[in-house]
């Protein structure tokens, strides 16, 4: 018997969990349709597809992530951090669907000292179902997520554009013109990485991924995982090597942990993203 149906929408793709009474997952299932090619009445029309032989039209779903963004489903306004499982439950908006009643779970947000502004949408449910009651927890990703929990809540975050501007400088700059596809080169990164904790910044060595090229210092196909190096070793100098959980996607992950090792810090966690992503959605459909 389905108890609860959860749903990770993502702007790329979209990930439903069938749930049991005591919170185990009875199925999985994926779809490509993410929230950034739908138009808000196309949700429905997907939820349907993936999962309606799941519920008779009286299991609770909880939908998470962009469903629930400016350009998703329904808006679902921010929730202002500290945040808890309960919390986001009691700021869900309720969705009457074509399979029942449903709610969307708010996204996060927070303010820094300085007054900066910054916002998480369906990260949340990661971290919440990571475990964990207080420690760093980082999800690298396109706008990678550092967060901070207390008490099992989210106390606060922040955003570090790394992917995204990974992917700018790798097809859209001069840096990417002299590189060529290549397997990944663990001694490149490593290189990136310890060339940027030791500068604290990688702006100031961006343009060495041309000029070593141009020198013969590094190799086309090592261009990549150079710069991917001075990016994620970048971030990590910004934000300070601490201890600290990672969760999301093995391959990114996996770098993370080296960058984070060669900065000195062995203390670390790995959690599965997906897990994570279902253990956070049952938290949060307990307390409906």
């Amino acid at each position: 018997m389905t108890a609860l149906i959860g749903i990770d929408w993502g702007s790329t793709n979209m990930r439903a969990f069938r749930f049991g009474a005591s919170g185990e997952v009875l199925e999985r299932r994926a779809s490509p349709r993410g929230a950034a090619g739908l138009t808000p009445p196309e949700f429905e029309s997907v939820l349907t597809e993936t999962v309606a032989d799941w519920t008779d039209g009286t299991t609770p779903i909880v939908l998470a992530g962009m469903v629930g963004g400016r350009t998703g489903w329904r808006e679902a306004p921010y929730l202002p951090c500290p945040a808890s499982p309960s919390a986001l439950a009691a700021a869900a908006l309720p969705l009457d669907t074509a399979l029942g009643r449903a709610v969307i779970l708010p996204g996060l947000s927070t303010r820094a000292e300085n007054g900066s502004a910054d916002v998480m949408r369906g990260e949340e449910t990661q971290l919440l179902g990571a475990g964990l009651t207080a420690g760093l927890v980082v999800l690298p990703g396109t706008h990678s997520k550092w967060a901070t929990l207390e008490q099992g809540r989210i106390t606060t975050f922040a955003t570090a554009m790394t992917g995204e501007l990974y992917a700018l400088l790798r097809h859209h700059s001069l840096l990417g013109q002299l590189a060529s596809e290549g397997a990944f080169n663990e001694h490149a990164f490593a290189r990136g990485v310890t060339r940027a904790l030791d500068a604290g910044n990688f702006a100031p060595l961006l343009f060495s991924t041309r000029a070593d090229v141009l020198l013969g210092d590094l190799p086309p196909q090592a261009v990549e995982s150079y710069l991917s190096g001075l990016l994620i070793g970048g971030e990590i100098a910004g934000f300070g090597a601490k201890p600290a959980t990672l969760i999301g996607n093995p391959q990114l992950v996996a770098r993370y942990e080296t960058a984070l090792r060669l900065a000195g810090i062995n203390a670390i966690t790995i959690i599965d993203g997906d897990h994570a992503a279902s253990r956070g959605l049952w938290a949060i459909g307990e307390c409906l």
